[in-house]
């Protein structure tokens, strides 16, 4: 199985050299994903780095945030105080948080048709700042216990508010917190929220990047309770522009603070959100609206709704509810739309044929080319068959090509894991949906897959025959990557 190192830049489209082409040769024997005879060693791409922290949660639903503004999250590194540890402590077991709201507002009519819930301690304690109460939560042990105190909390006052079943609620949860279960006390509070709040989940797009399984399994769980999804801090970078479909936000968080005065960093980021917005009618929301013309900034970047200091404040509920006349739209999705699927469930879909590998080897290469070859970068997934192994090249080649794909899913013998700054994954399977050879691409303007799979034949690689399906379906496209990346994980096996 060998991975050739697309061409040049050319007529045809940005690509990068082989090695064959480096060194004067022209490299017209190079194969990608194919049967190779190659029995070179591989060199395992780099093992990937220690996960980020993760369970800051609802603390960020207002420990994360200060009066609308990012707080800086302190390094893990960085001594924490026994005695704010234990005063964290003690207002998580007293349950002693307070919750302020800032106004979601639909930019058109200037109506509130939304909050988000922002977390406090105690006024007047060392916990008071929410940023305070994150370090000693996390020092304590008790982060995910916090998140869940702090949604908790906000539904309590919504329902002491009698906030109007319209009015959308916006909570702030870490994927860690929503794959823990509630703690008793306060799943009464969360089970009454499921049927009587319009509640949407904010996670933080860098999540969908760097924890993607564990994010979309949370999502999926938010998604079974009929709550809404939001990505927070969308940049629409080409990561999670590709991401975006898989993770099927209802509403788009843009954030002006970051690109305020950049106006071609907020034409990217506009853009980027437009384009998942129009294909999925997700909504977008702005936020860092400061004065009037951040409000032009986001009307021009799509959004229709928004949210800073120029909007309102983070505070009580307060005054009497109101019913919104807009609303902030959960999209509808049947059961299909958000499931995997197989290589069984694919071939009866689209029909499945038989040919030799060297035949497949075209297909697998210029699918893997579209990748990175035209218009944004994609998303691509692929997986060498196991009864070949790749060479230290192939596995050079394939690096080149994570180096320009927007996110990577890789699994085969000895190719291990990469860094997250490669994006590559692991596959715990290695026959991703019950194939041996696979590759899928899927980006904002184009999608296609080859599934194949092994039927037992001896002799060389390259006539060995595989039973194979080619879709451009871009529905079945999403849920094969779907599936796979339901099996991902970030430690090499």
């Amino acid at each position: 199985m060998s991975v050739p190192r697309p061409r040049q830049s050319g007529p045809g489209g940005p690509v990068l050299p082989s090695a064959d082409d480096r060194a004067g040769g022209r490299g017209d024997d190079a194969r990608l994903l194919g049967p190779s005879g190659s029995r070179e060693p591989a060199r395992p791409l780099e093992p990937a780095g220690p996960a980020g922290p993760a369970g800051a949660g609802l603390a960020s639903a207002g420990a994360h945030r200060r009066s609308g503004a990012e707080v800086g999250t302190p390094s893990p590194e960085e001594p924490v105080p026994d005695a704010l540890v234990e005063q964290a402590i003690q207002v998580i077991d007293t349950r002693a948080v307070r919750t302020v709201f800032q106004p979601l507002v639909h930019l058109v009519s200037g109506e509130t048709v939304g909050f988000e819930a922002f977390t406090r301690g105690p006024s007047g304690s060392a916990v008071e700042s929410p940023l305070a109460l994150l370090r000693g939560a996390r020092a304590g042990g008790r982060l995910t216990e916090l998140d869940w105190l702090c949604a908790a909390s906000a539904c309590a006052a919504a329902r002491s508010f009698h906030l109007h079943a319209s009015t959308s609620v916006f909570l702030n949860f870490e994927p860690a917190t929503l794959l823990t279960p509630c703690p008793e006390d306060l799943a009464r509070m969360t089970r009454w929220a499921q049927d009587q709040l319009r509640v949407f989940v904010e996670v933080k797009e860098g999540m969908l990047v760097d924890a993607p399984r564990a994010t979309f399994d949370a999502l999926t769980q938010v998604r079974a309770i009929g709550w809404g999804i939001a990505v927070d801090n969308a940049e629409a970078t080409a990561a999670s522009l590709v991401l975006f479909p898989l993770a099927d936000p209802d509403v788009l968080k843009i954030d002006l603070r970051g690109v305020r005065g950049d106006s071609a960093a907020i034409a990217a980021m506009s853009d980027g959100a437009r384009l998942y917005a129009e294909q999925s009618g997700a909504s977008i929301l702005a936020e860092g609206i400061e004065d009037a013309d951040d409000v032009q900034i986001a009307r021009a970047a799509g959004a229709e709704f928004g949210q800073g200091w120029h909007l309102g404040r983070p505070e009580p509920l307060q005054g009497a509810p109101v019913s919104p006349h807009s609303v902030f739209p959960i999209l509808q999705r049947s059961p299909s739309d958000a499931a995997g699927t197989s290589f069984h469930t694919a071939g009866q879909q689209v029909g499945t044929s038989i040919a030799e590998g060297r035949i497949l080897q075209p297909i697998a290469t210029y699918l893997v080319e579209q990748s990175i070859g035209h218009g944004p970068p994609a998303l691509l997934m692929v997986s060498f068959d196991e009864r070949s192994r790749p060479s230290a090249d192939d596995i050079e080649r394939l690096a080149d090509v994570v180096d320009r794909a927007a996110f990577v899913v890789v699994a085969g013998p000895e190719v291990g894991s990469g860094p997250p700054a490669r994006r590559i994954l692991h596959l715990e399977h290695r026959r991703a949906m019950g194939a041996d050879w696979s590759v899928i691409v899927l980006g904002p303007h184009y999608a296609g897959a080859l599934l194949a799979r092994d039927v037992g034949d001896t002799g060389p690689n390259d006539s060995r025959r595989f039973e194979y399906l080619v879709t451009h379906n871009r529905d079945l496209v999403l849920r094969m990557a779907r599936s796979v990346l339901s099996q991902t994980s970030t430690v090499p096996a």
